[in-house]
């Protein structure tokens, strides 16, 4: 692998990259529960562009047994589109992830399990980047608490080192840190190669209460000096509230950020995906957000006690209003800058974890989008 990759998507001139709004290109789903080599492909929860080898990789947040036999895993894939249609999807290869003893991850019961949920190309080495969320279950025995992590990796799996992440992020049985399955969701390399940008799917304990269907939330967005691995910034990032009423009303609801992409140095866009039990679909907005402005909360231990500017933000597509086109929205989660398209422009590519289901769903699907990038004017 060529040490110019770009984690997005090509970055000689993201740095005068827009996004005003999107055009819708086409889709691809496929179906339930495939196989390659091997494998189970589902739970797809991250996606990058390789510029320079003109392949994308993909990671799987397969952790159970019911998920499939396999271990986690990343795959590499062909995406066949133009500006006026999207042709399919072909899997290349696919490695395990490794641990830094250079075992492949266990499933959950194990306590070394692993919560694949982002993956981005080292724009300096072309090592792969990609985080865990970690897990909090205090109902198990013994209680499960996996801290979340970020780890870097060769493109054949193997372990090579660990970004060092701040204390507050580390999990704990009392009700601070962050919540189950709401930690480290998204990651992006800046254009400029010196930062990692992560984002928490939702708020701490210490900064607020998980989103409602009348009230939002607040998650945290951090910077890492890519080459020391070293956490230099975090801004808040204000949450949606819940955009759909459950059936029953008071079933599991959840509104979070499942994705970060680097437009610049200081814009990104991000992924906001709203869940209701009883709600056929996800409901999911694409943010462009910028951090200039914002308060740097590094070292603020609780947001619900103390006063701060969070990042700006602007919606730049609603897919409720693609959704009777899409024939309904999946669990969006894996986000890239594709290959520039004839006209110059940029693509965009979102795909979805379907979270491995047993039978056919309209929520739970593996959802490919393409979409061209119309920049500002």
């Amino acid at each position: 692998m060529l040490a110019a990759l770009s984690a997005c998507g090509g970055d000689g001139d993201a740095a005068e990259r827009s996004v005003e709004s999107l055009k819708f290109i086409g889709q691809t789903v496929l179906a339930r529960r495939s196989e390659f080599s091997g494998t189970v492909v589902g739970g797809l929860s991250g996606i990058d562009y390789d510029e320079a080898n003109k392949r994308f990789v993909l990671v799987t947040d397969d952790r159970t047994t019911t998920d499939s036999a396999n271990a986690p895993r990343f795959y590499n894939a062909s995406l066949t589109f133009d500006a006026t249609s999207f042709g399919g999807v072909s899997f290349n290869s696919t490695f395990a992830l490794k641990q830094p003893s250079g075992a492949n991850y266990p499933k959950v019961p194990d306590l070394l399990t692993a919560d694949p949920e982002s993956i981005r190309i080292d724009p300096v080495n072309g090592n792969l980047v990609w985080s865990s969320e970690g897990e909090r279950t205090l109902t198990s025995t013994p209680q499960r608490l996996i801290n979340p992590f970020i780890r870097e990796i060769k493109p054949d799996g193997t372990h090579v080192r660990e970004y060092t992440l701040p204390a507050m992020f580390q999990m704990k049985a009392s009700e601070t840190g962050p919540r189950g399955n709401l930690a480290i969701e998204g990651l992006s390399f800046t254009p400029d190669r010196l930062s990692l940008v992560t984002i928490m799917e939702g708020a701490l304990f210490d900064d607020a209460a998980t989103p409602t269907v009348s009230t939002g939330s607040v998650s945290r967005i951090t910077v890492f000096n890519r080459e020391s691995g070293l956490a230099t910034a975090q801004y808040a990032y204000p949450l949606d509230k819940v955009q759909a009423t459950p059936v029953p009303a008071d079933q599991f609801t959840v509104n979070g950020a499942t994705e970060i992409l680097a437009v610049t140095n200081e814009r990104f866009l991000v992924l906001e995906r709203s869940f209701s039990v009883g709600v056929v679909g996800n409901q999911v907005r694409l943010y462009e957000i910028n951090i200039k402005g914002a308060t740097n909360v590094l070292s603020v231990p609780a947001l619900k006690t103390t006063t701060f500017t969070p990042v700006s933000k602007r919606l730049v597509l609603d897919f409720e209003s693609i959704k009777t086109q899409l024939g309904g929205v999946a669990n969006l989660e894996g986000l890239t800058f594709g290959p520039k398209l004839a006209n110059g422009r940029d693509s965009l590519v979102l795909v979805a974890d379907d979270n491995f289901p047993t039978t056919d769903s309209l929520t739970d699907k593996n959802q490919f989008l393409v979409f061209e990038v119309v920049p500002a004017p």
